[in-house]
């Protein structure tokens, strides 16, 4: 008798366990989310990929702004790189697109109609995203490539993992596409992370593709080699660029220069170079 009494023991000790797991899985899943899709919300299909930020201010709760008044225009299919320095205000513009947040001010359209009009499922499903923070999940490489389009055929993940110079590496692991992650990717190098991100990303076919330095952790041969796969395969959909290593620039069609939440430059590398402000300081300082 003694072991079977011994084992109700723990047994009421795991279910005390369990319900104040369940009790705390239960709070996060009654919270109502802050930024919800209006009663009329409209799906967006296949969008030319046209966005404004029409006199958008922004400021994170109790703090100062981060954003004060911006005016942009990016046309449909244009690739443009967001480059300044630290807390500029790069990242929340993305976040806006996004609709992470809401703007304190002003408001942001696609393709003419604000973006609050759209279901919120349909217009993260036309945007892709690659951050510098890498989240990948412990299931095989071809689930995580297809996390953003389920239904992807093998064909599509394959052809994504090639445009983001992830093949190769992924056919010499023990399973290939089939091989186990490890929780986080942690089995996988930073470079090697980063590029199944960006197919992830790819995969999508998104209008809109939105990116944060996604060639930060990769040796420079690799670096321009994904940058040259990405204009080819995402030529004609709208591009964004986080940029902190300005070694590129010319590849972009427009650079905007954000400053203290201010778009205080804007024009192709070579002709802000030629105006001798903020963007050439910010190259003198980064090869310093």
């Amino acid at each position: 008798l003694y072991k079977p009494v011994r084992d109700l023991g723990r047994l009421a000790a795991k279910f005390s366990r369990a319900g104040v797991s369940a009790q705390r899985v239960a709070e996060i899943l009654d919270l109502q989310p802050e930024i919800e899709d209006a009663h009329d919300a409209i799906e967006l299909v296949r969008p030319a990929g046209e966005i404004v930020f029409e006199n958008v201010s922004f400021a994170y709760a109790g703090g100062k702004p981060v954003l004060e008044g911006l005016n942009l225009r990016i046309a449909a299919g244009e690739r443009v790189a967001l480059v300044g320095p630290s807390g500029a205000g790069k990242s929340t513009l993305v976040n806006l697109l996004l609709r992470l947040y809401e703007p304190s001010a002003g408001r942001v359209l696609i393709d003419g109609i604000d973006i609050r009009r759209y279901r919120r499922d349909s217009l993260r499903r036309e945007i892709g995203i690659v951050l510098q923070e890498n989240l990948l999940f412990g299931t095989s490489v071809r689930e995580n490539i297809a996390y953003g389009r389920p239904d992807a055929p093998p064909q599509a993940v394959e052809a994504a993992a090639r445009a983001a110079r992830a093949h190769e590496f992924i056919v010499d692991l023990p399973e290939g596409y089939d091989t186990e992650l490890g929780e986080r990717g942690t089995t996988l190098s930073g470079g090697q992370r980063q590029r199944l991100c960006l197919a992830r990303a790819l995969v999508k076919e998104p209008a809109i593709l939105a990116m944060d330095e996604p060639t930060a952790s990769i040796d420079p041969v690799s670096a321009r080699l994904i940058t040259e796969a990405v204009g080819r395969v995402h030529r004609g959909r709208t591009l964004i660029v986080i940029a902190h290593d300005l070694a590129d620039m010319s590849a972009y069609d427009r650079v905007l220069v954000l400053d203290g939440g201010r778009l205080v430059e804007q024009g192709s590398h070579d002709a802000l170079l030629r105006q001798r402000g903020a963007y050439l300081a910010l190259v003198e300082r980064r090869h310093a």
